[in-house]
């Protein structure tokens, strides 16, 4: 023997990247790690995966100029890019607090401005109204003498 392994074809390698792939997609690996994480609801498609499922190396789809497109481009469509992954050392934590706390603090001065701005708004508004109903009541308290000084010269005629 020569020590050398002969490389499969290039179509025998695409199919074990697109049954990896199905086999994953339907959460049914045949990898034992693959199927632990499985079971316990943690499996995640990404790069790694296919390619552990698939026994092959990451590198063939994992990179920008990889020989297999296709089955990064459907390794890519799988992925999740919004979820966020579990933070795996303290200081990535750390940052994440940090990053929330920021976040939430800007949203708490923004809140309280609105809440400032409405509690001004309604003061200038009660402000408003009570001089109007005092002017209302002034103008009534008006008619009500006029009518009372109309009779006193109607009847004292």
């Amino acid at each position: 023997m020569s020590g050398t392994r002969k490389r499969p074809p290039k179509a025998v390698i695409e199919k074990d990247f697109d049954d990896a792939i199905d086999r994953l997609e339907k959460k049914k690996p045949k990898d034992p790690l693959l199927k632990r994480l499985a079971a316990e609801g943690r499996l995640q498609i990404n790069f790694s995966t296919v390619a552990k499922e698939a026994k092959h190396s990451r590198t063939l789809i994992a990179h920008a100029k990889c020989q297999y497109q296709s089955q990064r481009v459907r390794v890519l469509q799988l992925m999740r890019p919004g979820e966020v992954a579990a933070p795996r050392t303290a200081s990535e934590v750390i940052s994440r607090l940090r990053a929330d706390v920021a976040d939430l603090k800007s949203k708490l001065h923004a809140a309280l401005s609105g809440q400032a701005a409405h509690f001004l708004a309604r003061q200038r508004a009660e402000r408003e109204a009570e001089r109007w109903r005092k002017e209302a009541q002034r103008r009534e308290n008006l008619l009500k003498g006029r009518d009372k000084l109309h009779m006193v010269n109607q009847d004292g005629e």
